[in-house]
């Protein structure tokens, strides 16, 4: 069991803390990405996404440049696809996971605003009256989440009082607003003539017109709550997370209205409590987007990567050998170097090809540190610390893999002379 956990503790205790908080965000990114779409058509569309990468990866590998070139252009095509298709899938994630909107939501809690039951009773009762003349209508409820960023038109901003002969007033056809939403926010009315974003749920019933979609669509962005009166048929339904139920009388809208209010409220006090249970539910996705985001990260976080560079280094890398210079410095004073000493080695680097094919040769040279060496036999394991090399290129061997160095005294004719090593410092900038 030790000798499992071992690489991991190794790793664990290797990284810093802001490769620590990188894995920790884009963990956090891919997990919401992963429960926000699972089981629908976007997440069918990124598996096959991934599969068309992996596909391009292998191709890579062996060899097949010409099949590796055409799936990189599917791979991009269907990756503009995706984002194409579902830019409002995307975006409600990302208005959902936006730290100003949490903020905000933070403050609406703090002022613990809560709607009280004489403006449900009201508002069911209204939503009745409207019914009974056969009068369409949207009465969107807010929770903690505001909806201005929403709207497709904020209509007019009235913040009047809820009462029904306002409400009916509102929705009376032929009346500026009837055709628009009216958003009620901490015990008002807040705006009316409001135009909702409309539901892309191709599963909804064929009954619901427009009133329905639009109010799908909101309560699918944001935890408000929509009561839709119907002017064809002079039914009321109500509509929270994209999920329709219809009313039969008043009581049962003024409970639904009720429980769910309260309900926030109590989420609202409990949430932000982090148990343990929190912590280990779904496991299994968690802990597999863990390791989807370090074996992303292994590949491209120890460097300073970005969109251009990242992808080219998951291609196939080959390996090549060079015979470079060897070039010594920081000889001591009154040593000398022996004149066998090796001129040139053969290294052996590995990277892309590209890289290997375009790398200038005779810029190549291996640096080795002579400092507070004496007079005397040395051995020198070359290693990849003695070879300044551009990123990409990895350093894999040297032949001799050891330099011996049978250092001498130099004579005092000598000593005042310059040496034929270097004292100065190699250049690091040569790439």
């Amino acid at each position: 069991m030790w000798g499992v956990a071992q690489p991991a503790l190794n790793f664990v205790q290797n990284l810093s803390w802001n490769h620590m908080l990188d894995i920790g965000i884009m963990w956090f990114l891919l997990y919401q990405v992963y429960i926000r779409f699972k089981g629908t058509q976007a997440m069918r569309l990124l598996v096959r996404v991934f599969a068309v990468w992996l596909i391009y990866l292998v191709s890579q590998t062996a060899g097949l440049h010409l099949t590796s070139f055409l799936l990189w252009a599917v791979w991009i095509a269907v990756l503009i696809l995706f984002l194409i298709n579902f830019h409002g899938e995307i975006q409600k994630i990302f208005f959902q996971l936006n730290p100003v909107r949490r903020f905000s939501i933070l403050l609406r809690r703090a002022m613990r605003i809560r709607l009280p039951d004489e403006s449900v009773a009201t508002i069911a009762s209204a939503a009745f009256s409207l019914a009974a003349k056969h009068m369409g209508a949207i009465i969107v409820v807010e929770h903690r989440d505001l909806t201005d960023s929403l709207l497709r038109s904020p209509g007019e901003e009235i913040e009047a009082d809820i009462q029904p002969a306002l409400l009916e007033t509102i929705f009376f056809k032929g009346a500026p607003y009837h055709d628009g939403a009216a958003v009620v926010r901490e015990n008002k009315v807040s705006r009316v003539g409001c135009v909702l974003p409309l539901s892309e749920n191709n599963a909804l019933p064929p009954e619901f017109g427009t009133r329905h979609r639009a109010a799908v669509g909101i309560t699918e962005r944001c935890d408000a709550l929509a009561i839709v009166i119907s002017e064809e048929r002079g039914e009321i339904t109500c509509v929270e997370g994209g999920q329709i139920k219809k009313m039969e009388d008043e009581d049962e809208l003024a409970s639904w209205l009720t429980t769910r209010l309260r309900a926030a409220r109590e989420a609202g006090q409990t949430k932000g409590r982090i148990s343990l249970r929190h912590v280990f539910e779904n496991w299994r996705p968690k802990l597999a987007a863990l390791a989807a985001v370090i074996f992303l990260w292994s590949l491209g976080g120890q460097e300073n990567q970005n969109p251009q560079n990242f992808f080219p280094q998951l291609e196939s890398k080959v390996e090549e050998e060079f015979r470079v210079p060897v070039h010594y410095y920081n000889l001591p004073s009154g040593v000398t170097l022996p004149a066998d000493a090796a001129k040139e080695v053969k290294i052996r680097l590995r990277g892309r090809r590209d890289l290997l094919n375009y790398i200038d040769a005779t810029r190549l040279r291996v640096n080795v540190n002579l400092a507070k060496m004496t007079p005397g036999a040395h051995s020198r394991t070359l290693s990849g610390r003695d070879i300044d090399l551009p990123n990409g290129l990895e350093f894999l061997s040297a032949e001799p893999k050891t330099l011996g160095l049978n250092l001498a005294k130099a004579p005092r004719s000598e000593k005042m002379t310059k040496s034929s090593a270097s004292t100065e410092t190699p250049d690091s900038s040569n790439f």
